[in-house]
């Protein structure tokens, strides 16, 4: 954008905007790149300003701020997901903890080659699913012969 500009000096307004900083973060930018004061406005050389950022483009520190920004990024994004998933409650009865195969819920059928289940929505469907995973945790011969296996395939190695 710098490049494109026919402007030959910027204002501390310009670069807040540029680059999405605060008032005071802005002035200080400004003096690290050897802006100057006119009256009461910041102002700073394009040419100077853009030589100054190219500068700091090819150091491993920007290299090193750049990645340890996205390792943030990244670890914010985790934790947001995380505690989305961490306040979803599934509220199940003691029953499903003894579940069996041939007990499952009203709305799971399960067959050879086939899982069927119809819920009343996300929560429904998560309470379904966990009983399920419960009942062939306590019942895996019976799943496996209501799923069609007749004991455990072998793969090749």
């Amino acid at each position: 954008m710098l490049a494109e500009a026919r402007l030959p000096v910027i204002d501390r307004a310009a670069v807040q905007r540029l680059f999405g900083l605060e008032r005071r973060q802005a002035i200080s930018l400004l003096h690290r790149m050897g802006g100057f004061q006119a009256g009461r406005t910041f102002l700073i050389s394009r040419e100077q300003l853009i030589v100054q950022l190219d500068a700091l483009a090819t150091t491993g520190e920007y290299q090193q701020e750049a990645a340890r920004r996205e390792r943030v990024a990244a670890a914010i994004e985790g934790i947001q997901r995380r505690r989305q998933t961490e306040a979803v409650r599934i509220l199940v009865s003691r029953e499903v903890f003894d579940s069996r195969i041939q007990n499952l819920e009203p709305g799971v059928q399960l067959g050879p080659g086939k899982l069927e289940i119809e819920s009343a929505g996300p929560e429904d469907l998560l309470r379904k699913l966990f009983g399920l995973a419960q009942a062939v945790a306590n019942d895996y011969a019976g799943f496996e012969q209501a799923a069609g296996g007749g004991g455990r395939e072998r793969i090749p190695a």
